[in-house]
């Protein structure tokens, strides 16, 4: 069997998945953001704010996009490898919260965590949204 052919995904098709994905995914953290923040959910937002929210998901979002875009032009499975890419990113960017628990006094566990779980939903919905066959199956 011989291996799939790569087929770069045309720029406008790339571009429009990545500016609903970025809809999607601020829209989703922000959410999540306001429920933190307005339940109490987190004991202390001197790193928890809305513009740090917006900026994060944005470059999360467009990075993932770009990823997206190269691995179809360099990937000959580029669903398979991105969400592979996808998982590790994620797993890493939890590595600067876990930082900052370990640097700043300041901060508490529940901003660390609250801090990681946005992370979670732009991975998602990259994932969902930006390959030809979501999740690559």
């Amino acid at each position: 069997m011989s291996p799939p052919s790569r087929t770069p995904i045309p720029v406008r098709t790339l571009a429009a998945r990545g500016a609903g994905a970025l809809v999607i995914a601020l829209v989703v953290n922000l959410v999540l953001g306001w429920i933190a923040l307005s339940q109490g959910l987190v004991a202390s937002a001197e790193f928890f704010r809305y513009p740090g929210i917006v900026v994060w998901t944005v470059l999360g979002i467009v990075g993932a996009t770009l990823v997206y875009g190269v691995l179809t032009r360099r990937s000959p499975t580029p669903g398979e490898t991105f969400v592979r890419v996808a998982v590790a990113a994620l797993l890493l960017s939890f590595l600067p919260n876990i930082g900052l628990a370990f640097t700043v006094e300041s901060v508490t566990t529940s901003e660390v965590i609250g801090l990681m779980v946005l992370h979670v939903p732009p991975a998602v919905v990259a994932v969902l949204a930006l390959p030809d066959e979501p999740l690559a199956r």
